[in-house]
């Protein structure tokens, strides 16, 4: 999308993207959108082909999610999968919907309280800098178990938010690490300077693969080898699963067990005392089932 977008703009997106994702497979034509444009609450004007087009284009450049006519009449988005659940385009859309959900409520004040991302925040702008050029980080950073801080320069590979923090992941040169790259707490950096100094990221390193298999970034898979988890739930945590699920690799049992026709879900997880912590906080709700 264009810097030049205006909050109604990126309402007709939103709204736009909202429609087809909550009607059937074979979509909306022109027709059908107008119709629920109008109806729409504080919409300034009437849905045209061009305006239609437009906003698909920018839409494309801004998620990568294509809307399509492929029969000339309904309009449909072509590529679901790039808002499945922990994909950046899914993060992105959520964000905005939040946002301008915020603009437009905002006299309600602290009737509304969404979830806050404070710790680290001041340095965003810096570490999104050191990203797109490649640029090494010089950090100064304390550990909570640790006496003294200490400085490092790092190469950063990503930028990843969870339960509040935002961490790094990154090579920290002259590191004795047995991983190639390591994670950083932002809330832990007292200091952080974006060096001219520039690197070449190791080709070989998967950011995806590297937490393909943990339950937030807790990453220790010596310690906690990723195996087959499974566990058995009540139907009303499972209606909690189902809508927000724990890991990408949650699957469902066709089959119930036991008299209390219990749910069963796998998970194939390193499953480290973060994730068991997430499971027992249900109590009885979930039960952890034995290998054997």
């Amino acid at each position: 999308m264009k810097d030049s977008h205006s909050l109604s703009q990126f309402k007709f997106d939103i709204w736009l993207i909202e429609q087809l994702q909550t009607t059937s497979d074979s979509g909306l034509t022109l027709e059908e959108l107008r119709r629920k444009w109008i109806e729409t609450p504080g919409h300034r004007s009437r849905l045209s082909r061009d305006m239609l087009t437009t906003h698909r284009k920018s839409i494309e450049d801004f998620l990568s999610l294509k809307i399509e006519a492929p029969d000339r009449m309904h309009y449909r988005i072509m590529n679901p999968e790039v808002l499945k659940l922990d994909s950046l385009a899914n993060d992105l859309l959520k964000s905005i919907q939040n946002f301008m959900f915020l603009q437009e409520y905002k006299e309600l004040g602290n009737l509304i309280q969404p979830e806050q991302i404070e710790t680290g925040s001041r340095y965003l702008q810096q570490i999104g800098q050191a990203l797109r050029g490649k640029h090494k980080l010089r950090i100064t950073y304390q550990k909570f178990n640790a006496e003294e801080p200490y400085d490092a320069i790092l190469h950063p590979y990503c930028l990843k938010a969870d339960k509040g923090r935002w961490y790094i992941l990154a090579h920290k040169e002259g590191s004795d690490c047995k991983e190639p790259v390591q994670i950083f707490a932002l809330d832990r950096t007292l200091r952080l300077e974006v060096m001219s100094e520039t690197f070449i990221p190791d080709p070989e390193m998967d950011i995806n693969a590297f937490f393909r298999d943990c339950f937030g970034i807790w990453h220790e898979y010596e310690k906690y080898p990723v195996q087959d988890v499974t566990i058995s739930c009540t139907e009303e945590v499972a209606n909690y699963l189902r809508t927000l699920p724990l890991h990408h690799s949650q699957k469902e049992s066709p089959f119930k067990e036991g008299a209390e026709g219990r749910i069963v879900f796998t998970y194939h997880i390193s499953p480290s005392p973060d994730f068991i912590g997430e499971l027992k906080k249900w109590g009885d709700g979930i039960r952890i089932k034995d290998k054997t």
